[in-house]
């Protein structure tokens, strides 16, 4: 699956990557998931989120749990 964003994002760093980990971990911990389909609909929605500007867990977080 291909995302084309109408701006240009910046690189994801290797700190926003163990953050954005730690996120999708939480919520499929929440869930009692792992790697299904579910998880991986969620992972692709966290990294879309944090490149459209949300940056913190916490806002993260939330925002997985409301889809």
């Amino acid at each position: 699956m291909t995302h084309n964003f109408a701006f240009q994002s910046e690189a994801i760093t290797p700190e926003d990557l163990n953050m954005l980990h730690g996120t999708l971990a939480k919520w499929c911990a929440e869930k009692h998931m792992e790697a299904d389909p579910s998880a991986q609909k969620a992972a692709v929605e966290l990294i879309d989120w944090f490149q459209f500007g949300l940056k913190y867990e916490d806002q993260l977080i939330e925002m997985l749990r409301r889809a």
